[in-house]
């Protein structure tokens, strides 16, 4: 969900006790219908889809079927090795024994709450072990929502102090939107979100902090709507001096009324909210040998393999900007040129083969040094973090340290949203 990005290093605002006044609280908005009324549970894959998933506890713990019967018994720090067979039936092998095999899901309920171990990492609930095709199976932690937000939100915008716990709590009420908008969204797998980026990171209880646990608690059961139905809160790292339109940073997506790209200027000052990242402003350089090796592999996949190779590199040129200052870039590549637009700028341009990408696609300018053989030398110099749309996690931490209270910076990031409580 989001954009994959963490938060940067924040080096000190010199902006004194400067102090932005507080709009009132918004009217409450009619309830949203189809939305829960009490706190949902969730499924978060942890181990999905291996050959083996590793579940036990730090306290004694049942093994049981689906249906309740207890099938073994484990003791407190066990391990315990659960498999399937190629007819999807599951059995648990630990230190003192194995169950039989078993029909297509077992549960693993431990004696007190939070003792629950899934691959040698700790989490509230219990676990879920599913049969998957192929002989594999994946496990599930099974938790409270609140208890979940827990394990996410340090590992989205990080430890904060107390001091800036407002950032913190509009973060709560980002990730427990996308939580609450998005149940059931990975059913055919067996459970709600994955625990990675693919949805929001989650680390359960050994990423805790009390300073997160206090904004999850006071902000309990709030999420943001526009017209009664959870909003698409997506976030990044850093906006670099304004936000993005959602089709401006991502052109296939449809443009929606709350994802509107807004300026993160300091009012009365030539000074932006997130200014203090380390890439509100960046710059990137390739040799030509990296530049060939980058492109010889994204080209590859940005033309569906239509492109198998890379010999030369003619041109790389800045072709414009779309309204949220998002780029398109031509890249000319043994004379064929490749037109590259926002997103996409940062998927095809890496700064290095592998999985790191351009930090955005808010490029100041594209200079290229050519010779006889092309492209020689590359630098781009650019601005934020990640895809700038919806909330800029550093600008709000900087809001939150000017004062302003958790609805205010939601409300400056997300156009015409609507908080509410739920439960």
């Amino acid at each position: 969900m989001r954009s994959a990005h963490r938060v940067v290093a924040i080096v000190a605002l010199s902006l004194g006790a400067c102090r932005l006044g507080e709009p009132g609280p918004p009217a409450a908005p009619p309830p949203a219908t189809g939305l829960p009324s009490a706190e949902p549970t969730v499924a978060v894959g942890i181990t999905v889809d291996s050959a083996a998933a590793i579940v036990g506890a730090t306290t004694d713990f049942e093994i049981r079927e689906a249906g309740g019967g207890v099938v073994a018994r484990g003791g407190a720090g066990e391990r315990w090795t659960f498999t399937a067979d190629a007819d999807g039936r599951i059995t648990g092998r630990g230190p003192g024994g194995a169950t039989q095999p078993r029909a297509t899901s077992l549960r693993v309920v431990p004696s007190r709450a939070g003792g629950l171990t899934i691959g040698g990492r700790q989490y509230r609930g219990e676990a879920l072990i599913l049969a998957r095709p192929n002989a594999q199976v994946t496990a599930v932690n099974v938790v409270d929502l609140e208890a979940y937000l827990l394990g996410v939100v340090p590992r989205e915008i990080g430890r904060l102090p107390a001091s800036q716990i407002e950032a913190i709590k509009a973060q709560a009420v980002a990730a427990r939107t996308y939580a609450i908008g998005n149940l059931r969204g990975r059913q055919s797998r067996g459970f709600d979100f994955y625990a990675t980026v693919l949805d929001q990171v989650y680390g359960g209880m050994q990423d805790e902090d009390s300073v997160v646990n206090r904004a999850v608690a006071e902000t309990r059961g709030e999420i943001m709507t526009y017209n009664g139905t959870p909003i698409l809160a997506y976030y990044s790292s850093t906006c670099g001096g304004a936000t993005a339109n959602i089709e401006d940073s991502w052109p296939n997506r449809t443009s929606l009324p709350y994802l509107r790209g807004v300026s993160d200027r300091i009012p009365g000052t030539d000074r932006y909210y997130c200014d203090t990242s380390n890439r509100f402003s960046w710059t990137t350089r390739w040799t030509r040998d990296q530049l060939l090796a980058v492109l010889g592999e994204t080209l590859r996949a940005h033309t569906g393999g239509s492109v198998s190779t890379v010999r030369r590199i003619d041109d790389v040129r800045l072709a414009g900007r779309n309204a949220s200052d998002r780029a398109t870039v031509e890249i000319v590549a043994d004379g064929t040129t490749h037109t590259l637009r926002a997103d996409s700028v940062r998927w095809v341009l890496r700064p290095q083969p592998g999985p790191a990408i351009l930090n955005s696609s808010k490029l100041e300018a594209v200079e290229a040094t050519r010779d006889a053989g092309g492209v020689s030398t590359l630098e781009i110099r650019g601005g934020g973090w990640g895809h700038a749309i919806g909330m800029c996690q550093v600008g709000a931490i900087n809001r939150a340290r000017m004062g302003q209270s958790h609805r205010r910076i939601l409300q400056a990031y997300y156009t015409g949203v609507q908080i509410q409580r739920l439960f």
